[in-house]
């Protein structure tokens, strides 16, 4: 599942295809409703004159969609974090999905973008696939006029080899590896290359999508792959999609152009550039002076006031959209401090978060108390945020055997003073300000708080380990369709994402239940389970589900914001 930090970057769990959807309505939809409220409505309860509903909405106009598609240009993004590596199979950046998914790299299906909310899966490097009527095995009729970019055809054994490596346990793919647990077998079909068979143990209800949406490597490059961290691939990826790897300036770029022998329709664009620029404020800098065409993850007062303020409208158009993720605040239960759910539910009466919302996030992002898409039948909708009582924070410090002590008031238990550390993301605009107002409120009740900045790369490498007293993240993915094993099952404290050593034998079992589960009412059923298990435990502060706040230019047409990001195929530049 993706892990992204509360600010600036990301981290993308693919495992389990977990967390990826969006809420905002079908333009379609929309537009049809906006015809007919102006049409039923009188004048005086219209929207005032001039008001340009698409850039309030944050939403595309019909115009993007309309015209010839030109071919040609450089398409310049602006990301906010460089990648660790352009590996899908070891790290699990949100910015690899971006860069490589349906671009780059390619499944044998796909999720339909066009098909929202529902994204059903469509052929890709796959024709067509049939599943057994006890649903164990799946078997993929693969295309047959694919060459990788590097000129050597595809076939079915590059499916094979792709699963294969990600089941090595010297592949640091874990996140991809839980997909397939209980995968007995994968073969092609005997004396036929372009038919691939796989076999389950059980039944498990993401099987069919996590094999569909793979994304498959070259089985002649991994074969001298040995564990992909010291391979050419890890940073120079070679796939089958319409574009290729161009180059990496390290802390500057990474480039990709069109491949001209892509065995579907060609990509209209010549390039595609993404700049690494950290910094907001620089990164606004640059907007304003034409130096992208679309600009990712706008702060909210950039996107709220700070484009129209700097006569960017017209000139750029705004995007809001949510896909499936949350913010939160994870207590690693491993510390004195954080071991008792009394401890953990205080901490969550001691903040604010609505407050915090409505201040550093100017209300544009969504509360939540849920693991899954906010809007899905999974969560527990009488499960409210519990509200701010620095009383009721304290009473429950006190029943947990944290007592204020004379003099300095930090709360002590067995001579442990509550005195931890919050590790944080240097680069996050966002926990430079939420930090301060923790140590203010936290120090309200009897507990001290330090604050400890690192850069992007120590920092995951912190939280992997398990080497921090609490943190916040963001979990987002690029998919509708989401499993939390990974994140809450306790065997994935080791190598899974399970960071702050959460461990329940009934979140496992509720867990476990809902993967045999092909029923999506009856497995549902076992989620709004496990959210209330998880509400009482209190393992996370669940913060907010962020939109994407971002800008792109009048001048390019054919983009359509999903859950699995933009389709940069379809994306054309108009003449200036």
């Amino acid at each position: 599942m993706p892990l992204l930090p509360a600010g600036p970057g990301m981290i993308a769990r693919d495992n389990l295809l977990s967390l990826r959807l969006e809420v905002f309505v079908r333009p379609c939809l929309r537009f049809a409703l906006a015809i007919v409220l102006a049409a039923s409505f009188p004048a005086w309860a219209r929207p005032p004159a001039g008001v340009d509903p698409a850039w309030e909405e944050g939403r595309l106009p019909a115009g993007v969609y309309e015209g010839v598609p030109a071919r040609g240009g450089t398409l310049l993004v602006r990301l906010d974090q460089e990648p660790p590596s352009l590996d899908k199979l070891t790290d699990s950046a949100l910015a690899i999905d971006w860069m490589l998914e349906r671009k780059v790299l390619e499944s044998m299906a796909e999720p339909d973008a066009s098909r929202h909310p529902e994204y059903p899966l469509k052929p890709a490097l796959a024709t067509s696939w049939t599943i057994s009527p006890d649903q164990l095995t799946f078997t993929f009729h693969i295309r047959r006029d694919v060459l990788w970019h590097d000129g050597t055809p595809f076939s079915g054994k590059d499916v094979v080899a792709t699963v294969r490596k990600i089941l090595d346990p010297s592949v640091r793919a874990m996140h991809l590896r839980n997909n397939f647990v209980d995968l007995a077998d994968i073969s092609t079909a005997p004396g036929d290359d372009f038919t691939v068979v796989a076999r389950f143990s059980k039944p498990y209800f993401l099987a069919l999508r996590a094999l569909a949406t793979l994304q498959i490597y070259p089985a002649h490059l991994l074969a001298t792959a040995g564990d992909m961290l010291h391979s050419p691939i890890h940073r120079a990826p070679v796939g089958t999609g319409p574009f290729r790897f161009e180059e990496w300036k390290t802390g500057d770029r990474i480039s990709f152009v069109r491949n001209e022998r892509y065995w579907g329709r060609k990509a209209h664009l010549d390039r595609i550039v993404y700049r690494f620029v950290p910094d907001p404020a620089v990164g606004f800098q640059l907007l304003k002076q034409g130096q992208f065409d679309l600009y990712v993850q706008l702060q909210p007062q950039q996107w709220l006031r700070d484009l129209e303020a700097a006569g960017l409208k017209g000139k750029m158009r705004r995007i809001k959209f949510f896909s499936p993720n949350y913010n939160w605040i994870g207590w690693n239960e491993q510390r004195p401090w954080f071991s008792d759910p009394k401890v953990r539910q205080a901490m969550n009466h001691a903040i604010d978060t609505e407050a915090i919302r409505k201040k550093f996030l100017l209300g544009l992002d969504r509360p939540t108390t849920c693991h899954f898409y906010l809007d899905s039948s999974a969560c527990d909708h009488s499960l409210s945020p519990r509200p701010y009582d620095p009383a009721r924070a304290a009473q429950l410090l006190d029943e947990a055997g944290w007592r204020p002590q004379p003099g300095d008031g930090i709360r002590e238990k067995d001579g442990q003073p509550f005195r931890f550390t919050f590790l944080m993301n240097a680069d996050s605009v966002f926990l430079d300000k939420l930090t301060p107002y923790l140590q203010q409120e936290l120090r309200k009740v009897g507990v001290e708080m330090e604050i400890r900045k690192v850069d992007w790369a120590h920092f995951v490498q912190l939280v992997e380990e398990h080497q921090f007293d609490a943190t916040s993240l963001r979990w987002g993915n690029t998919d509708v369709v989401q499993d939390p094993y990974e994140i809450w099952h306790s065997s994935q404290t080791k190598d899974g994402s399970n960071f702050v050593f959460f461990k329940d034998p009934r979140a496992d079992e509720l867990i476990e239940q809902a993967r045999m589960t092909l029923d999506d009412a009856r497995r549902n059923e076992l989620y709004r389970k496990l959210g209330r298990l998880l509400y009482d435990e209190a393992p996370y502060t669940f913060l907010y589900s962020r939109p994407s706040l971002d800008a792109v230019s009048s001048r390019v047409r054919g983009i359509r914001p999903s859950v699995i990001w933009y389709d940069l195929r379809d994306v054309w530049l108009a003449s200036r």
